[in-house]
């Protein structure tokens, strides 16, 4: 138990980039757990959880409740149109963590709509493109591939990378072809999970007309960390080639923030 702590201690609290890391990863969970609470809370559906919605659009015809239907409809297609949108932006932005300024724009239009009658679709649709321009802006933080926006796939990662660095030998694991993760590999998702509960919480437990200009004001916070810091959120160019040698058309591009 000692050489974690250690191993912690060394790898973690002293290392400025793990820091920066963590930090980073801590303020978009935050931001996605707040947002879909909000969602939760307004509209009973949560405006980044596509899993849950695709369940509830199923029980929804199955029962022919047509009104939840609508709403868990809308909402996904929100969130696809959103997800179209950012990516568009980001294809043509120098500095795609720039395209967290839109989504912090997308919440404070919903931040009056709140308050309006009958709004609930515009509501809806702010909040589903705001998450859905999260997922499509940040993919990967340092070399860990991870969504904020969502953490069923973070846990697995979580537990995934936790059985690699401390509970398996690492003989074991690199004989298998497998690189033993980092200490911060390990904590990226864990602290992605936790500060996803820690988001919603804090909406839980507080009671102000405008909730949405706290995510808001931590994604700005995350925008100027990210530019005053550009050593460490470099755009990688992500290129696959085609199977087949000299096939014309056989390469793709695509840019990914890694923060």
């Amino acid at each position: 138990m000692s050489h974690i702590i250690d191993e912690i201690r060394t790898d973690l609290l002293r290392t400025r980039l793990a820091r920066t890391l963590i930090r980073r990863t801590v303020g978009l969970g935050f931001v996605a757990g707040f947002v879909n609470t909000v969602g939760f809370f307004d509209l009973h559906v949560y405006p980044g959880i596509m899993t849950g919605n695709t369940v509830q659009i199923g029980i929804a015809l199955a029962q022919s409740d047509w009104h939840l239907f609508r709403l868990t409809g809308l909402t996904i297609a929100f969130f696809f149109v959103g997800a179209i949108a950012g990516s568009l932006i980001r294809r043509h932005l120098r500095r795609p963590p720039l395209e967290l300024v839109v989504m912090a724009v997308l919440l404070l239009a919903a931040t009056p709509v709140r308050t309006m009658a009958n709004a609930i679709p515009f509501e809806l649709g702010l909040l589903a493109m705001a998450m859905a321009m999260q997922g499509e802006t940040v993919s990967q933080i340092g070399t860990v591939s991870i969504q904020t926006v969502v953490v069923t796939n973070n846990l697995l990662h979580f537990a995934d990378t936790l059985v690699g660095r401390f509970l398996s030998a690492p003989a074991a694991t690199e004989g298998q072809g497998h690189s033993r993760p980092t200490v911060t590999e390990v904590a990226i998702p864990g602290f992605a999970w936790a500060s996803y509960s820690i988001g919603a919480g804090a909406l839980a437990t507080v009671a102000v007309r405008a909730p949405l200009l706290f995510p808001i004001f931590v994604v700005v916070l995350l925008v100027v960390d990210m530019l005053l810091h550009p050593e460490t959120q470099r755009v990688v160019q992500m290129v696959g080639a085609s199977a087949t040698a000299g096939r014309s058309g056989g390469q793709q591009e695509r840019l990914r923030a890694d923060l």
